[in-house]
């Protein structure tokens, strides 16, 4: 299972430009920031791919199942430790010492601090457990790159453990991969469980071994090295709000060697996209909907579009007892930390339609009872309104109907 499988399987939905175009062209970025699956066949000479999972349809797609049960779906995945590792890299591949200046690695907005790998899987591997995430890497030079590391996430950890020892952190950056590997390594897993994770919403997938010992999935450029002690200037660069994120000091990535597909297909998530989107946020919605369903009878959950997929979430849930709606909300808020505001809602609201969540709000939400305030909490650095200590203001909404009086809140049409 590889890019290429999922480029053949959705045929005529992808769309191919063939004019050539440089790495900062502007229609790179316009036809990035749609949901359309693309292919430029002549970025400097090179093809580039984007947005083979930037719909929830794409995802369902590739699951195989219906979007309306994507939540509880994926709540109910059993990961599967049975995957395979193959010793050698593919026979296919060029091997070559690492020169990031052959690969069309975009520059996407005017004001960003360079060009930027956004679809890379990162491996890294820590007394046997094996870590795969996905960092943006700003390029510095032709070996040298910048990546953004989020404490206390895995990969960070892993890197502060080698620096007190006083080691680099080798890994691999594998680029062109399925989708469901995005996807998968996007999604909240117990610490190293990604492969095992990856292997039971894939059916099943190979697994080859670099040439520092770390396993990495079917891909079409595969990259080598370690990420070093020393620190560069990394940003601005667009995040999912569409705003720039701030120029922080991260580590450096020496970059060793480099595999490649003789033809190979270059892999894009534009920032702010719906792609990043659907691959940032959508995997809290089964997180949520297994905290939801510790504390009531949860039907279904989703993050918003307006909230791009990351900031805002709809529960709905079967009420049965007067309390349901609060214990929701706070579930949600344990299941997803960075969540701003939630909105639960009866089992008879259309949580994909946004009128029928304003409906419930409209008809069933009363503020000075059913309005759940939540002063000085941490918050997601992504929202602009935080203040300097990290923290915001969280709201949740319930906007279910009283139980006691369900008569009066019966839809006729």
């Amino acid at each position: 299972m590889d890019l290429r499988r999922a480029i053949h399987t959705l045929r005529d939905s992808v769309q191919y430009i063939d004019d050539p175009v440089s790495e900062t062209d502007p229609m790179i970025r316009k036809k990035g920031l749609s949901t359309t699956p693309v292919i430029f066949n002549s970025v400097n000479g090179k093809k580039i791919a984007a947005n083979f999972i930037s719909t929830r349809d794409l995802l369902c797609h590739y699951l195989g199942i219906q979007k309306t049960s994507l939540a509880k779906h994926l709540a109910g995945i059993t990961p599967d430790p049975k995957y395979k590792i193959i010793q050698d890299l593919p026979d296919k591949m060029i091997s070559s010492k690492a020169n990031l200046d052959k690969l069309p690695i975009l520059k996407y907005f005017d004001g960003d601090g360079g060009h930027y790998i956004t679809g890379g899987v990162v491996i890294a591997e820590e007394n046997g457990m094996i870590n795969m995430s996905i960092h943006r890497i700003m390029k510095i030079s032709k070996e040298e790159g910048a990546i953004r590391l989020v404490p206390p996430r895995h990969l960070y950890t892993m890197h502060q453990k080698a620096l007190e020892k006083g080691e680099p952190l080798p890994i691999t950056v594998a680029i062109g991969v399925h989708p469901l590997v995005l996807f998968g390594v996007s999604v909240r897993t117990p610490t190293g469980g990604e492969m095992a994770y990856i292997n039971a919403i894939t059916g099943g997938i190979t697994y080859y071994k670099s040439n520092n010992g770390l396993p990495v999935p079917p891909a079409e450029i595969i990259l080598e090295g370690y990420i070093t002690g020393e620190t560069v200037d990394e940003g601005p660069f667009v995040d999912i709000t569409g705003t720039y994120d701030k120029v922080r000091k991260e580590p450096v990535i020496t970059f060793t060697e480099m595999h490649v597909k003789e033809d190979f297909i270059y892999y894009s998530i534009s920032p702010a996209s719906p792609e990043h989107q659907v691959l940032m946020g959508v995997p809290f919605e089964p997180v949520i909907y297994g905290e939801v369903a510790k504390v009531c009878e949860v039907r279904n959950v989703i993050m918003t579009e307006g909230s791009r997929h990351y900031l805002h979430a709809v529960v709905q849930i079967k009420k049965r007892t007067e309390g349901d709606g609060k214990n929701a909300i706070l579930a949600a808020f344990t299941g997803h930390p960075s969540l701003k505001h939630v909105i639960v809602v009866d089992d008879d609201i259309d949580i994909f339609d946004i009128r029928d969540v304003e409906y419930a709000l409209a008809t069933r939400f009363r503020g000075d009872r059913d309005l759940l305030l939540i002063n000085n909490v941490r918050g997601s650095s992504l929202d602009p309104t935080i203040s300097e200590d990290g923290t915001v203001t969280k709201l949740g909404l319930d906007a279910t109907a009283e139980l006691s009086n369900l008569k009066k809140f019966k839809r006729v049409v």
